[in-house]
């Protein structure tokens, strides 16, 4: 069995998937959409070790192996047709949302759920939702949450290594075979803010155009490399 997304292909074999990374980049429900060679692998490779960095503090991610240059071998999930988005800073919609200032702290981190639909604009739900609408149970949703910032806060522990600030990250979970929530999909600049010293090292430089997203990219993976290595 086979899908293709808007940034990968899955590709299911017997008990396990390959998750291969193209080299699309998308923004504004996908209205924004380009190709930059070589983008697929830098977000494979990134994935892969911030992926085995959070196995190795007891967090469930659907990882198995990183098979160069750009695809995942990984345990099958049944996804929920969510992101989770944890804030740490106020930034994009958030600020369109509520106002204040970007890269102005929150107290907590914020976790928000939103429905993966482009059509609508990825609505914003709250647990009740999500169980009315039959998306997850409140205890799945819960699970959810509270892996999301667990992960988020070990992520931020890993970058200020090397003063770099997580603003904010979205996630996809799913379910594997025992019915447990595992993190899926992936961890990479496309999912996630990263600033230092006021300066992009994500996403927001294609959707923006403030220049060569993928020289951001790079930097990125050669960053986990370094800090990976440490």
């Amino acid at each position: 069995m086979n899908y293709e997304g808007k940034t990968k292909i899955v590709k299911v074999t017997g008990d396990y998937a390959l998750l291969e990374f193209k080299d699309d980049i998308t923004a504004g429900d996908g209205l924004k959409h380009d190709v930059l060679t070589g983008k697929g692998s830098i977000c494979a490779e990134t994935t892969a070790i911030l992926m085995k960095y959070l196995s190795e503090k007891d967090i469930k991610t659907h990882l198995v192996e990183y098979i160069p240059p750009r695809t995942l071998k990984v345990i099958p999930l049944k996804m929920f047709p969510l992101e989770v988005v944890v804030r740490l800073k106020k930034a994009g919609s958030f600020v369109r949302r509520y106002g204040g200032a970007e890269g102005e702290d929150l107290p907590v981190p914020l976790v928000e759920f939103f429905i993966k639909d482009d059509e609508r604009h990825d609505p914003m739900v709250c647990v009740d939702h999500l169980e009315i609408l039959g998306i997850a149970t409140r205890e799945q949703a819960e699970k959810m949450k509270e892996a999301a910032v667990k992960i988020t806060l070990a992520l931020k522990e890993f970058f200020e290594r090397a003063n770099f600030e997580l603003w904010d990250i979205k996630y996809e979970f799913g379910l594997d075979k025992d019915g447990n929530v595992v993190l899926g999909d992936e961890i990479s600049p496309d999912t996630f803010r990263l600033r230092k010293k006021g300066e992009i090292f994500d996403k927001d430089v294609y959707r923006r155009d403030l220049g060569d997203p993928l020289k951001k990219y790079r930097e990125v993976l050669e960053l986990c490399r370094s800090l990976n290595s440490q």
